[in-house]
């Protein structure tokens, strides 16, 4: 960043998030995304002009509202400003969002001839399968909105839980502080980021924006207690997309296998893959084992994660049996894992073994507890 800038200027906040989009913590708020990529500045919509967007090369949509807290009208106007601009770009389509991206600042960088180019230099989709994801996620309103700033006030944090509570969403929003401190040069900055909250994308209500203020419109019947995998991500959303291109069925034979599994503590963490993972009463949480979008169940995870090495080994060879596989290695350390014809296997043809899995993860944590009852 230049130094004569000035740093407490909402528009030097959007050049620091365009100019280093690894500011911005998505590991703790959509991990399974992939790297963003700085679209443009002050994108113009129909309800004003949206601050930051970024996308990623899978498609994924990102919009960021940059916000100084001192300023008054913040506490009162940032959630509706921002989930106005996301209801703005819900009724687009891909054509009408790359003609708005034509339109916006680019930092005095050359403009592109189409938003497809500026993702030229990554690992980008092909165009056609770019523009469909594009659109799919614009259809389904599966964006990712975040609120960024200088110092996130309690009060917001407050009204951010009272809308996790009554209503749900298909993007995930969250807030996040910028933390920004001058270095030994003028141009010299220290960036600090941290997320204060984050809503999940749970179908519980809708919310109306009319004339600026936010109104919660609760659905119609018993409310229902969200289980842990129906409290969904864009990240959870898009791998159960993905399990139900391999079989119709899936997802909801996985969903409910996650679901029994939080009666042992085992949870869910949704990055590129599924990974189910559990806390021991001491010591690092443990993986038990993760599914990727492709389909594949790799647990050579347990071994790395668990520090006794004989369990791990017999946890591996207790799923080889009830997978009907066998072990095999990985790596120069030779980590094992189960593989069945020479591969992980497909999770699609595990469904009707899931129960016993469960029985497999029981009794490794009944192990686990009794060594650190030994060892104490």
């Amino acid at each position: 960043m230049d130094g004569t800038e000035n740093a407490h200027n909402e528009k030097w906040l959007q050049k620091l998030i365009h100019r280093h989009p690894t500011c911005i913590p998505m590991d703790q708020i959509e991990p399974g995304l992939s790297t963003l990529v700085p679209v443009c500045m002050e994108l113009p919509l129909s309800c004003g002009f949206l601050d930051n967007l970024l996308m990623t090369p899978d498609g994924d949509i990102v919009i960021i509202e940059a916000k100084l807290w001192r300023n008054p009208e913040a506490r009162r106007e940032v959630v509706a400003q921002a989930l106005d601009y996301a209801s703005s770009l819900f009724g687009m389509d891909y054509d009408s969002l790359e003609k708005a991206v034509l339109k916006a600042d680019f930092d005095n960088k050359e403009k592109p001839a189409r938003l497809y180019d500026i993702f030229s230099d990554a690992d980008t989709l092909d165009e056609p399968a770019f523009v469909d994801a594009v659109t799919t996620n614009l259809k389904n309103g599966r964006i990712v909105v975040l609120v960024a700033g200088d110092g996130i006030r309690t009060s917001i944090e407050t009204l951010i839980d009272g809308l996790q509570l009554h209503a749900g969403f298909h993007f995930t929003f969250a807030l996040v502080e910028l933390a920004v401190f001058r270095g030994m040069d003028d141009d010299d900055f220290l960036v600090v980021p941290r997320t204060l909250a984050k809503t999940c994308m749970i179908e519980r209500g809708i919310v109306r924006i009319d004339n600026g203020q936010v109104e919660i419109v609760p659905v119609q019947g018993k409310p229902e207690v969200a289980s842990s995998s129906r409290l969904q991500s864009i990240s959870s959303e898009q791998f159960y997309e993905a399990m139900k291109e391999r079989a119709s069925g899936l997802p909801e034979s996985l969903k409910a296998f996650v679901d029994k599994l939080s009666a042992l503590g085992v949870y869910p963490e949704f990055q590129r893959s599924l990974n189910l993972k559990w806390d021991p009463p001491s010591g690092k949480p443990i993986n038990l084992g993760y599914i990727k979008r492709t389909g594949q169940l790799w647990t050579d995870a347990a071994s790395w994660s668990l520090s006794d090495k004989k369990l791990a080994r017999s946890y591996i060879e207790d799923l080889a049996e009830i997978f009907g596989g066998e072990i095999m290695y990985i790596g120069k350390d030779k980590i094992p894992y189960v593989a069945v014809e020479g591969h992980a296997p497909r999770i699609e043809t595990l469904v009707d073994k899931l129960d016993v899995w469960h029985g497999a993860i029981e009794k490794l944590q009944d192990h686990v507890r009794q060594n650190i009852s030994t060892e104490g």
